[in-house]
C-alpha cells in the first residue's frame, strides 16, 4: 500500500501543478520520497514537528491548494488538535493525511509503534473522510478520488505488503462498500487489510455461507449495502485490524442498534497495548486472523 501511494503521488503532482506534499521526517517510511525525487520544489520535509506541519499545510490550504500530509501513523498523535482546527475552516479546504504504519501489522517496530486507536479518533473529527483501502490499486483509486474534490480525508495505510484484489481501474466512490461474496448465514464486514482474510475465511465456510462486504470509507458508511445484507442474514462479524472500540466493531454496532438491530461478534483488538512481533504471529496472538474469523462467524449468536 505505501508504494502504490507514493506512485499515486507522483502521478497526482503531474495531474495537480499545485499539489504540495509535507513529511514528518518519514519519507522513506511513507514512500513520499517518490514524490520528493520528481517535484522537490513541492515537497517539505518538517522533521519531527508533526503540529508544526499539519499548522503549515493548513496555511497551504487556505490558499486554494491541495495539501497531501504524509506520516507514520502513531506520530500524528501529536498534532491532533491541529488536524482538528484545520477542518474547522471550512469545506473548500483540501487536505489529505495519510498515516502509514497502522494497527498490529507494523508487527515488529514494537509495540510502542502500534497505532490500533487512529480510526476512533478521525471518525470523533467532524467533515473527515475516513478511508481504508484493501489493496495497493484502491489506494491509488482512492488518491485519485480525493483529489477531485476539495474536503478533508483521512488514508489509513499498512506497512506489509498485502494481495491485490481489486482491479486497477474500478473507480473508488466515497462512501461506497464492496461486495466480494454472497452468502445467507452471516455477513462479514471488513475493512483495510483485513478484508483478504476475511475472504479466506469465507472460503472455507464454505460457498453461499457468508456475504464478505469490504467496508472501504468508515466515514461516511455505506449503511443502504450494509442493511441490506444484514436483513438477509441477520448476522454481523465485523473485522478490522484496530480496537473494536472506536473501530469498525463500534461503527456498526451503532447503525444496526439504530436501524436494525442484529446479533454480532466483533473480530478485532481488544482494549490493551499490544507488543512486538511479526504482523501474522500478531494476528493469531490478538485473534484477527483468518481461523479467528471462522470461529466468529460460527459462534456468533450462539453464545
Amino acid at each position: 500500500m505505501r508504494e502504490a501511494f507514493g506512485e499515486a503521488l507522483v502521478s497526482a503532482g503531474q495531474t495537480w501543478n499545485n499539489l504540495h506534499v509535507f513529511d514528518a521526517g518519514t519519507k522513506n517510511s511513507t514512500m513520499s520520497i517518490m514524490f520528493e525525487k520528481e517535484f522537490p520544489d513541492r515537497f517539505l520535509t518538517l522533521g519531527i514537528n508533526e503540529p508544526g506541519m499539519v499548522g503549515l499545510a493548513t496555511g497551504i490550504a487556505m490558499n486554494r491548494k491541495p495539501v497531501v500530509i504524509c506520516d507514520m501513523s502513531v506520530f500524528l498523535h501529536h498534532a491532533l488538535a491541529q488536524i482538528r482546527a484545520a477542518a474547522r475552516q471550512g469545506d473548500d479546504i483540501h487536505m489529505i493525511i495519510a498515516a502509514t504504519h497502522t494497527g498490529i501489522a507494523v508487527g515488529p517496530d514494537g509495540g510502542s509503534a502500534h497505532d490500533t486507536t487512529d480510526i476512533g479518533r478521525m471518525r470523533l473529527i467532524p467533515e473527515f473522510n475516513v478511508i481504508t483501502p484493501f489493496d495497493g490499486n484502491q489506494v491509488k483509486q482512492a488518491m485519485i478520488t480525493a483529489l477531485e474534490k476539495p474536503g478533508f480525508y483521512y488514508l489509513r495505510l499498512n506497512r506489509p505488503p498485502v494481495p491485490i484484489i481489486t482491479d486497477p481501474d474500478e473507480k473508488f466512490i466515497i462512501g461506497k462498500a464492496k461486495k466480494f461474496s454472497d452468502g445467507n448465514s452471516v455477513t462479514i464486514l471488513a475493512t483495510g487489510d483485513r478484508v483478504y482474510p476475511a475472504m479466506l475465511a469465507a472460503e472455507e465456510l464454505g460457498e453461499g455461507y457468508a456475504d464478505v462486504i469490504g467496508i472501504s470509507t468508515i466515514e461516511p458508511l455505506d449503511e443502504e449495502a450494509i442493511l441490506e445484507s444484514v436483513k438477509k442474514t441477520g448476522r454481523v462479524v465485523t473485522v478490522e485490524d484496530h480496537m473494536k472500540f472506536g473501530g469498525l466493531y463500534e461503527t456498526i454496532a451503532g447503525l444496526l442498534a439504530s436501524k436494525r438491530p442484529t446479533i454480532m461478534r466483533g473480530v478485532g483488538l481488544e482494549r490493551k497495548f499490544t507488543t512486538s512481533g511479526m504482523p501474522d504471529e500478531l494476528a493469531t496472538i490478538y485473534k484477527i486472523d483468518v481461523p479467528s474469523i471462522i470461529e466468529a462467524c460460527q459462534t456468533v449468536g450462539k453464545d
